[in-house]
């Protein structure tokens, strides 16, 4: 089979502007409603692990997500693959880590990772996009009959590696870049030479706003294709900046700031709200149309908050950073009949695991790609099998903020920075603030679990920084 997989000719509504129409006409719908389960992925941008009620917040306002929750599972030990966007997202769709992908950074503006002119270290040259030869969540499904679309960011590299080139039948919204250059209509900016709009995401009216774009978007998806088992793919851009949000959310948020509530940003409040409302009218469609019982909905977020517009507190760090802040997120599986409502996990688990547990979710006839570090959720979530304790690993060589890798095993995690070279050791279970190094109590655990971290980086094949011939210590 070519690396292409014949992808040319599933180009299918490649832009937003092309009829549902085309999605049925690959396969026209089945008389009777399929019992297949429906698959509702939602992934949103930047979303800290404190920033929901239903993980202890008080400041936002999300109710429907918390509602998410009643109904669902929620995971307290929940995490990125990378405190980054683009690896996280590739994670999802391969069920790879992003050291074995070698895509362990995210697509910058300028198409290659960025360093300090006196970087001891130089980042990796990796693909910096999700290959064409890794088979995707859409690519998956579709041998079960699944009808697939990714609507809101994509990020996964140019055009050419676009949804439509990897399985999906609908594209939405989705391009190399990882975030909009507005969130009004007509969602561009010309000063942006190198994102001045968004060309999946034609039509609309003035004064859209983009997460509402995108819910009825994904609203109408559903609509079409309610009498067969659909992927949707729903990645909002929110809560990444730009910060922007209708102007009377910002107003009722400032106002709470201005009475003395706990300190946010209005804006960012604003944002999150929208998003919530945005998952209540999903949740509110499948109901409408008699889906709610069989369609597993996954709520989850790519990296930490970023700590200059929200708290991830009692975490910490947040966005770019190794420390818990930065990879620690929220997580929650709604699987009716499956799923106990309003249970929760402290497992911890990462975003490799949703492709096999979406796989397993589908039936045998899904045909995921190999090998996977990912591991199917099935048996947490139904309490139905084994769960053997695991290694989980971190590979992230950039210089966002400071370039490094980490192993979590057990309730012990070792940090191992690149720059400057230093080692930090945590126990999770008595110090989940990351607040206390034990690496100069413990040298033989430090040395055990470097080790682990160094066979693992062989395992996966991973493409490794470099010493920079220039650095000159100061």
């Amino acid at each position: 089979m070519s690396t292409t997989k014949n992808r040319k000719g599933r180009r299918l509504a490649r832009f937003a502007g092309l009829s549902l129409a085309l999605i049925l006409g690959a396969c026209s719908p089945a008389p009777e409603r399929s019992e297949t389960p429906n698959i509702v992925l939602i992934l949103i941008d930047d979303l800290g692990w404190s920033d929901l009620g239903c993980y202890g917040n008080t400041s936002y306002e999300t109710p429907n997500i918390d509602r998410l929750a009643r109904e669902g599972m929620r995971f307290t030990e929940a995490y990125s693959a990378a405190p980054v966007c683009s690896p996280t997202r590739a994670s999802l769709m391969s069920g790879k880590n992003p050291a074995r992908l070698g895509f362990t950074g995210h697509i910058t503006a300028i198409l290659r990772y960025r360093h300090p002119e006196n970087a001891r270290i130089l980042p990796p040259r990796d693909h910096m996009l999700l290959r064409l030869e890794e088979t995707s969540l859409a690519e998956a499904l579709r041998p079960a009959g699944y009808v697939s679309a990714s609507i809101g960011k994509w990020h996964l590299g140019p055009e050419g590696f676009w949804p439509p080139e990897q399985g999906f039948d609908l594209n939405v919204g989705g391009t190399t870049h990882g975030s909009p250059p507005s969130y009004f209509h007509p969602y561009a900016d010309p000063e942006q030479e190198w994102n001045p709009s968004i060309p999946t995401l034609p039509g609309g009216r003035p004064g859209e706003y983009l997460t509402d774009r995108l819910t009825d978007e994904a609203i109408r998806f559903i609509e079409a294709n309610q009498q067969r088992p659909f992927f949707l793919y729903l990645s909002h851009y929110a809560v990444h900046t730009p910060l922007q949000a209708p102007a009377p959310l910002v107003e009722k948020y400032a106002a709470r700031i201005r009475a003395g509530s706990p300190a946010m940003n209005a804006t960012y409040a604003a944002m999150l709200e929208s998003v919530d409302r945005g998952v209540g009218r999903v949740l509110d469609t499948l109901d409408r149309l008699g889906l709610d019982d069989r369609t597993v909905v996954i709520f989850f977020s790519d990296n930490g908050g970023l700590s200059s517009v929200t708290s991830n507190a009692p975490l910490r760090g947040g966005k770019q950073q190794l420390y818990e802040g930065g990879i620690r997120v929220p997580l929650i599986v709604k699987w009716p009949g499956r799923v106990t409502a309003n249970t929760s996990n402290q497992d911890p688990v990462i975003s490799d695991d949703l492709y096999p547990t979406i796989v397993e979710v589908a039936g045998d006839q899904a045909r995921p790609g190999a090998p996977l570090d990912g591991r199917s959720l099935v048996p947490l979530l139904t309490l139905e099998g084994r769960w053997e304790p695991r290694t989980l690993f971190w590979y992230y060589p950039h210089y966002a903020r400071r370039p490094g890798a980490v192993v979590r095993e057990g309730d012990y995690k070792l940090i191992e920075f690149y720059d400057p070279p230093e080692v930090e050791l945590y126990d999770l279970a008595e110090d989940p603030h990351e607040a206390t190094d034990l690496a100069g109590q413990m040298p033989e655990e430090v040395a055990r679990l470097r080790e682990k971290l160094r066979a693992w980086l062989t395992d996966t094949g991973a493409i490794l920084h470099t010493a920079n011939p220039d650095f000159r210590p100061e």
